[in-house]
């Protein structure tokens, strides 16, 4: 990517009041600007809010700590357990990643 390809360009859109309102909501409700909105779908993004991607990031680090945890002892539970240990650990990591997305 050269120089000039980074440079920000304006582009101007015309709405109706009622258009507005609703892209500010829209916005309000993703936790964006309006102009990081219309970016984002205009280059067929997914708009993921930042409440979303913190959420994405808290459940990822629950199964992080979950894998940390893991008892060593092999003793401690049935084949059956373990395996549902991993199961939820692996399915926390997948929600993660669904919500980081936006999907």
């Amino acid at each position: 990517m050269d120089q000039k390809d980074r440079k920000l360009h304006t582009v101007r859109v015309r709405l109706t009041a009622t258009q507005l309102i609703d892209l500010r909501r829209q916005a309000q409700t993703a936790e964006k600007s309006v102009s990081e909105l219309i970016r984002l779908r205009a280059t067929h993004q997914p708009v993921v809010s930042r409440t979303d991607a913190t959420t994405g990031q808290r459940i990822d680090q629950l199964g992080r700590l979950l894998k940390l945890l893991y008892p060593k002892d092999k003793g401690w539970a049935t084949a059956a357990d373990r395996r549902r240990w991993w199961q939820l650990v692996e399915e926390l990591q997948r929600t993660a990643a669904i919500i980081r997305r936006g999907r």
